[in-house]
C-alpha cells in the first residue's frame, strides 16, 4: 500500500447478490479476512441497511475542522488535540460496525448493481461491482463516472480479485480521513511523515506484524499504537529532529533536567519515550525513566524511533474493546446459509 493511514481497524463489508449459493460461497471465501460480513439477497434491503447506518459510519475523532459563526476554521490547537485523541476509537465497539465497502453483483432483478452503488449516501464507502465479461464496458463507464470504486470480473481468478480489491478499498476508506489530517499537519508548508515514502516503507515493512489488526496515530510526529485481535497493545514511539531539539531546549531552560539525560538526548542515541493523550511531556523528574535507546530514520525529516513498552501508553487498557470481543457479539461465523 502507498501512503500512511492515520488509523485502521476491521470494518464491515456488505455483500449483495440475488444468487444465494454464489453469495454463500463468496462469504466463505472472504471470511478469512479481518472483517465482518453482512449478506443480502435483496438490494433494496441492503441499501436501506447501508443508508440507515451512515450516520454512525463517521469517525468522530477525524472531524478536525469546526467552523465558527463566520465559517472560519478552528485554531491549530484544536486540530492537534483531535489528532492526539484519534485513538479513543479503541473504546468504541461500534467501530467494527462501520461499513467501509460494498460488494454488489451487477445484474439483479430488483435493482441493478450500479443503481445500488449510486444510491449509497455515504460517499466514503467504497463500492466493488461484480461483473460478467459482457458487462465489462458498462463497469468501466461506471468507474469513470465515479459510480463505483472498482470492478471484478467473475473469472477463474475471481476470489483473489475480490480479496485484492477489498484490501485496497478498506485502505482507501481510511485514506479519505487521513487526507484531512495530512492537510492540516502540513499547513505550514512542512512535509509530514504521512506523505513520506521512506516512513511508509519503514512502517509497513518493520512495524505491521501479522498479529496486528488495527493501529492508530498517536501524535503528529509518527507515533503509533497497534492492537492485536485480543486488544493487546504495542507502541511505536517517534520523535522528529525538531521535536527532539525542542525537548532538549525545554530541559536546558528549566534547569531541572540532569546533565546526563540532556547529554544522552544530544547524542541522538537516546530519546524520550512517552505518550500523553493531550500531547504533554512527562515530568522532568521522570525523564530518566522515559529515556530509551533510539534508532534513526532519514526521510522528509529525520526521525528517531523506539519500539517501546506499552506501559508508557496513556490509555485505559481495561476499557479496550477488542475485535475478538466484537465477533462474539455477532454469533457464529458460519451462521445458517440463505
Amino acid at each position: 500500500m502507498n501512503g500512511m493511514l492515520s488509523c485502521f481497524f476491521p470494518t464491515t463489508i456488505v455483500c449483495v447478490d440475488d444468487n444465494a449459493p454464489f453469495l454463500n460461497n463468496l462469504f466463505k471465501e472472504i471470511s478469512s479476512l479481518d472483517i465482518t460480513i453482512k449478506r443480502f439477497l435483496n438490494p433494496d434491503e441492503a441499501l436501506r441497511y447501508i443508508n440507515e447506518s451512515s450516520a454512525a459510519n463517521r469517525l468522530d475523532c477525524s472531524v478536525l475542522v469546526k467552523e465558527d459563526e463566520e465559517g472560519s476554521a478552528s485554531d491549530w490547537k484544536s486540530t492537534l488535540l483531535n489528532v492526539n485523541l484519534l485513538h479513543q476509537e479503541i473504546y468504541n465497539i461500534e467501530r467494527f460496525s462501520k461499513i467501509s465497502a460494498v460488494i454488489s453483483d451487477y445484474s439483479m432483478p430488483e435493482m441493478m448493481g450500479i443503481e445500488l452503488c449510486s444510491s449509497i449516501e455515504d460517499k466514503n464507502i467504497q463500492k466493488i461491482l461484480l461483473t460478467a465479461n459482457a458487462d465489462e464496458k458498462i463497469a468501466i463507464n461506471a468507474f469513470n463516472a465515479g459510480q463505483i470504486s472498482r470492478f471484478v470480473k467473475k473469472d477463474v481468478d475471481f476470489i483473489e480479485g475480490v480479496k485484492d480489491s477489498l484490501k485496497k478499498c478498506m485502505h482507501k476508506y481510511f485514506e479519505i480521513y487521513t487526507d484531512d489530517i495530512s492537510k492540516y499537519l502540513s499547513a505550514g508548508g512542512e512535509k509530514t511523515f504521512l506523505a513520506d515514502p521512506v516512513f511508509a516503507k519503514f512502517f509497513y515493512s518493520n512495524c505491521l506484524g501479522k498479529e496486528f489488526v488495527e493501529y492508530y496515530m498517536l501524535d503528529s510526529f509518527g507515533g503509533y499504537m497497534f492492537l492485536d485481535s485480543r486488544g493487546q497493545p504495542s507502541f511505536l514511539s517517534v520523535l522528529t529532529e525538531s521535536e527532539l531539539n525542542r525537548i532538549i531546549s525545554v530541559g536546558e531552560e528549566s534547569g531541572e533536567a540532569s546533565e546526563d539525560v540532556l547529554n544522552k538526548l544530544k547524542s541522538r542515541e537516546y530519546m524520550l519515550v512517552s505518550h500523553n493523550r493531550f500531547g504533554q511531556l512527562p515530568p522532568m523528574s521522570d525523564w530518566e525513566r522515559h529515556l530509551k535507546p533510539a534508532r534513526e530514520l532519514r526521510g522528509y525529516q529525520t526521525y528517531y524511533f523506539s519500539f517501546a513498552d506499552p506501559s508508557f501508553l496513556d490509555i485505559d487498557a481495561d476499557k479496550i474493546v477488542s475485535f475478538e470481543q466484537f465477533k462474539k457479539t455477532q454469533g457464529p461465523v458460519n451462521r445458517d446459509e440463505f
